[in-house]
């Protein structure tokens, strides 16, 4: 399926409630929260959970068919993240528009558009929570942004001062969904481009895998 830029455009505006690139990316001010034991599960954005336990969870919007979607999907919000492929976890989307493809129109798997679909999408929503959480970091040291680094999940402050995501993931979520976040340069990658063991194999060996969410199981979501 080939479609002129425009055409791409006009399409993304119609089934997603917006532009993918410079404005509010749809989905993404989606957050929720949940409690596991002790251990709290902030919803930063349609496609991201951070867990007061230090967890990354992210949630693949496309159907797992041997094609590699549960890795290279994870790749592209892991990478503008700042977290290594080793801490992520992977759980199936559920139903919902901003999940949509915006190159097929609906929420669908085909064509080989999972990648080319979700290159500036996934990457901005990683980027936007990298950022909330740096800025939740930030206003609890009382510092602004610049200066502070992020490797793995550890943000550090100029002065050496650390803080993990799960640290400031409940308060990351209570601020405002940046626009217009910077993405890194390809020079820059650590995740993207370079080989990865894939994320689905383990639960599809010892028959864990879960191909699909369920209304009960997207109803355990609760609104903070």
């Amino acid at each position: 399926m080939r479609l002129r830029r425009r055409e791409f455009l006009k399409t993304t505006a119609a089934v997603s409630g917006g532009l993918i690139i410079g404005l509010q990316l749809p989905g993404c001010d989606k957050r929720e929260s949940r409690a596991t034991g002790e251990t709290r599960i902030i919803q930063t954005n349609a496609w991201v959970r951070i867990g007061t336990d230090d967890s990354v969870t992210i949630l693949v919007d496309r159907s797992e068919m041997g094609q590699g979607v549960y890795t290279s999907l994870p790749m592209l919000l892991a990478e503008e993240l700042g977290v290594r492929m080793n801490r992520v976890k992977v759980e199936a989307a559920p139903a919902d528009p901003a999940y949509t493809n915006a190159l097929l129109g609906s929420q669908i798997t085909g064509g080989s558009t999972s990648v080319r679909d979700g290159w500036m999408k996934l990457r901005t929503a990683g980027a936007q929570a990298r950022r909330m959480l740096v800025a939740a970091a930030a206003k609890e040291w009382g510092i602004p942004i610049s200066g502070i680094r992020v490797q793995d999940g550890v943000i550090t402050s100029p002065r050496g001062k650390k803080l993990t995501y799960g640290q400031v993931a409940e308060a990351a979520s209570k601020l405002p969904v940046p626009e217009n976040v910077p993405l890194k340069s390809p020079a820059n990658f650590r995740v993207i481009g370079r080989e990865q063991k894939r994320l689905d194999t383990p639960a599809k060996v010892d028959g864990s895998a879960v191909f699909g969410r369920s209304e009960e199981h997207t109803s355990e979501l609760q609104s903070p």
